[in-house]
């Protein structure tokens, strides 16, 4: 089981992919960017968008989310290459799509942590999908969570591109898998693991993304011992927290789909 890199930055972050890279100096694109907060504005060859109505009080007074717009380091062969599409799914063109490509633009969230992770993704996804409709980048990579999507699928507030479900064989495990979730890490929250043999992994996919879902939303309120349901409906799967199987080292929710399927060694008697 060959395991990816380990994300490379706390904060949630999207790097949008051209063919030809916009110029962050356009009128028109901060023209754009102000539908999305009217308090835009460039700065320093980026830009920044503060979100005026989502502010934390601070001891310094009221700070609003902070999205920023960053251009790319250049592609070359050493330091900037293309992002991999290794664990991305769902989208078959992915890897075609970013053939073509010459470089990027970076979006982050800046101020961000003391936000709900709610608040986090709508304020960068909006950003993102203010760049999307005014600039067409031919993909939007997500290195938190290792995935790539289409540009087209992004849409405000949503989880598609910020968590990811990615699979792996287990090389000393002949028809064992293991399959996570990766980005909910970003908000302090568990991703959700699952390691098993002989059940669909569309099905496990399913239920990891839904098990997501429900944390982001929800909070880290799956306590050890409780279950959730599975994908074909009747099946109820134990949860357990513990450390994750594959990097980055995080805290997981492991879901045992108990005997015959699942694999690895679990201590039952701990639930």
């Amino acid at each position: 089981m060959t395991e990816p890199d380990e994300p490379t930055a706390p904060l949630l972050t999207a790097e949008l992919w051209y063919e030809s890279v916009p110029d962050l100096s356009d009128p028109a694109l901060l023209d754009a960017l102000r539908r999305v907060s009217q308090a835009a504005e460039a700065q320093d060859g980026s830009l920044l968008v503060p979100h005026t109505d989502v502010v934390m009080e601070l001891e310094q007074g009221r700070v609003p989310l902070l999205t920023a717009v960053f251009a790319g380091s250049e592609l070359d062969h050493t330091t900037k290459t293309l992002p991999s599409v290794g664990q991305t799914w769902d989208w078959e063109e992915a890897e075609e799509r970013l053939r073509s490509c010459t470089g990027s633009v970076l979006v982050t969230e800046m101020l961000a942590t003391q936000f709900t992770p709610q608040q986090r993704v709508h304020g960068l996804t909006a950003v993102v999908r203010a760049l999307v409709e005014h600039t067409s980048p031919a993909a939007v990579s997500w290195p938190q969570s290792q995935r790539v999507t289409d540009p087209a699928s992004v849409r405000t507030g949503e989880l598609s591109g910020v968590v990811n479900v990615r699979f792996f064989t287990v090389d000393n495990d002949p028809g064992a898998m293991v399959m996570d979730t990766l980005g909910l890490h970003i908000f302090d929250l568990p991703d959700i693991q699952c390691h098993y043999r002989d059940f669909d992994p569309a099905q496990v996919a399913a239920m990891l993304f839904s098990a997501a879902a429900y944390v982001f939303d929800a909070g880290d309120v799956i306590d050890d011992g409780h279950t959730i349901s599975g994908p074909r409906g009747d099946e109820h799967f134990v949860c357990q927290h513990e450390q994750s199987l594959l990097a980055p080292a995080r805290m997981v929710l492991d879901v045992d789909l108990g005997p015959p399927h699942a694999a690895g060694h679990r201590d039952r008697t701990a639930c």
